[in-house]
């Protein structure tokens, strides 16, 4: 049965400008917006770029749109990192970060996608790059977030400390076992993303990334939107999360993709559906 987002159909990825399309679908309507949108002429063969001195008004250009489809308790996990030109770190990122705090955003947390495999990419007289920033906005610093979602069993939850020593007075609890919030990284290889033959992306991000933000930032049944889908992956997470999607992508090449990874996907829920009806 069709559901249906405004003039959207929810879990489908549309060929459109993502502009264009967030005009389809309702105030207030998005739970989180999760993404990794192209970087400043980084892949320029493969899906274009915007040129660094446009990329702040660019990205606050698409975000201003999805100022009013978000919840006011909605959040917006961009993937992104600068890169290095001439031994100096570009600073279009953080031109872009406080651009959008000008204009009304809340940088709620900078968190950190670590890389363990990753391929030995940057200037050879760096350091190997092997973390990628997750930058987390809100439209108020009340965002939703469940900090426990993605966390372990710990026999230490809780804060012990010598009542009455120091600095910390009041707040002390005795430790007891529990699950943990979740630390402010996820290490996730980039071996883990999807590798099928027809898969041919040059820029994915791991799954299990996005499902560590999905679970974070949102309730299950929630609505996650991806302005720049790419080849699917924050599709495939909030449907293996529970969740529901809307997605844009201009590349045809990409969309058949994804629509290729969300046939499999529903598929095999649909077996699945099917299996344990028959079980009852």
């Amino acid at each position: 049965m069709r559901q249906m987002l405004g003039e959207l159909e929810l879990n489908r990825i549309y060929q459109q400008d993502c502009i264009e399309g967030m005009r389809l679908l309702p105030d207030k309507s998005i739970d989180l917006v999760v993404t990794s949108p192209p970087y400043a002429q980084q892949r320029k063969a493969q899906y274009g770029g915007i040129d660094e001195k446009e990329y702040p008004d660019w990205t606050l250009k698409w975000m201003n749109e999805v100022m009013r489809i978000l919840k006011d308790d909605g959040s917006v996990a961009i993937n992104i990192r600068p890169h290095i030109r001439n031994g100096e770190i570009s600073d279009y990122t953080l031109r872009t970060r406080l651009l959008l705090r000008e204009n009304g955003w809340k940088e709620c947390e900078e968190l950190i996608w670590i890389k363990p495999d990753s391929p030995p990419l940057g200037s050879i007289k760096r350091p190997r790059r092997a973390w990628e920033s997750i930058h987390w906005f809100g439209k108020s610093g009340k965002v939703y977030c469940n900090p426990k979602a993605n966390g372990v069993v710990s026999e230490r939850v809780g804060f012990e400390s010598n009542k009455g020593v120091g600095e910390y007075q009041n707040g002390v609890s005795k430790a007891r076992t529990g699950i943990a919030r979740a630390k402010d990284h996820l290490e996730v290889g980039t071996s883990q993303v999807d590798k099928s033959q027809y898969n041919t992306h040059p820029a994915q991000y791991p799954e299990n990334l996005a499902k560590w933000v999905i679970n974070m930032l949102s309730r299950p049944g929630s609505v996650i939107l991806d302005p720049f889908m790419g080849s699917g992956t924050t599709a495939v997470a909030a449907l293996r999360s529970g969740r529901n999607f809307v997605g844009f992508e201009l590349e045809p090449e990409y969309v058949k993709i994804a629509n290729k990874r969300l046939e499999s996907v529903q598929d095999a829920q649909a077996d699945e559906s099917i299996t344990e009806t028959e079980g009852e």
